[in-house]
């Protein structure tokens, strides 16, 4: 089931979309704004607000933030062509283009830091410690996640022989497992790190940023009109510039949102296959 991020009655009030006493137009369709589920929903509510909000000025209609419980149904939802404007991991972006014909407009700065996070009293020494440990994390269909695996290889690890893998369904859960025994390490995104409770979080220790993948992709459903699509490209493209973008990247940690290149979604093919036998996997 989806998860509704709502549209505030203040905000649509302020654009005059809600009917008066005496009755009004009817009011345009709701832009579906689709969240990849990277945190909670509760906080995604709270970071995207500026960003909703200054849509629903620039393109005059209101507009609905919505996110699902994991990674799988949402971007089985955006493959589906549920949401008209998507913001997701680059390289489920990348395969929804591929596959399902969602259009890449914009592309998430800074890179997003992949980490290998210890108990604070139980740090690693060196990489060939994680041979015969079980390493948690959250989406194993994450960018990051991948890309930890490739990581591992390059140390001469393959997970499944050398390494278990566990997942959690939340950034706290996922820090907890680190109190069993046989968890030593999680693996996550920055933002994941920085959503964990402050008491949780001061047990933990940053072993290793392993590496940085690019940022989150910003795409358009297969279904937008190009009149549509054209406005909403603009209105993105001006948001880094605005208070509101200010507002939003403070809330966030990213600090622009930029034009995407071919050269981003090339960097993004090696782990197509993976990210597709991972959906398939469910």
């Amino acid at each position: 089931m989806a998860v509704t991020l709502p549209t505030t009655r203040r905000s649509l009030g302020a654009l005059g979309l809600l009917a008066g006493a005496t009755g009004a137009a009817a009011q345009p369709m709701p832009l579906q704004f689709g969240v990849m589920p990277n945190v909670s929903a509760r906080i995604l509510l709270g970071q995207y607000q500026p960003f909703r909000v200054f849509l629903e000025q620039e393109l005059g209609r209101p507009v609905e933030v919505v996110t699902a419980p994991g990674l799988q149904a949402f971007h089985e939802r955006s493959a589906a062509g549920a949401f008209g404007l998507i913001v997701t991991a680059a390289n489920l972006g990348r395969v929804g283009q591929l596959d399902a014909g969602l259009r890449p407009i914009a592309i998430y700065e800074p890179r997003i830091p992949g980490l290998i996070v210890t108990l604070r009293a139980r740090p690693l020494n060196q990489a060939d410690e994680f041979r015969g440990l079980t390493v948690a994390m959250t989406n194993p269909q994450s960018l990051v996640a991948l890309k930890f695996i490739h990581w591992l290889r390059a140390q001469g690890l393959e997970v499944g022989r050398d390494v278990a893998a566990t997942h959690a369904r939340n950034e706290d859960s996922l820090a907890q497992l680190l109190n069993t025994s046989e968890t030593r390490a999680a693996v996550m995104s920055r933002g994941e790190f920085n959503a964990i409770r402050a008491d949780i979080r001061d047990n933990l220790l940053v072993w290793q940023e392993f590496i940085r993948v690019p940022g989150f992709l910003v795409l358009l459903g297969p279904q937008v009109p190009e009149r549509d699509a054209q406005r909403i490209s603009a209105a993105i493209a001006r948001f880094p510039g605005t208070p509101a973008g200010r507002e939003f990247f403070a809330a966030t940690g990213f600090n622009g949102i930029r034009p995407v290149t071919p050269a981003d979604l090339a960097e993004l093919d090696d782990v197509v296959a993976e990210t597709r036998a991972f959906l398939r996997a469910g």
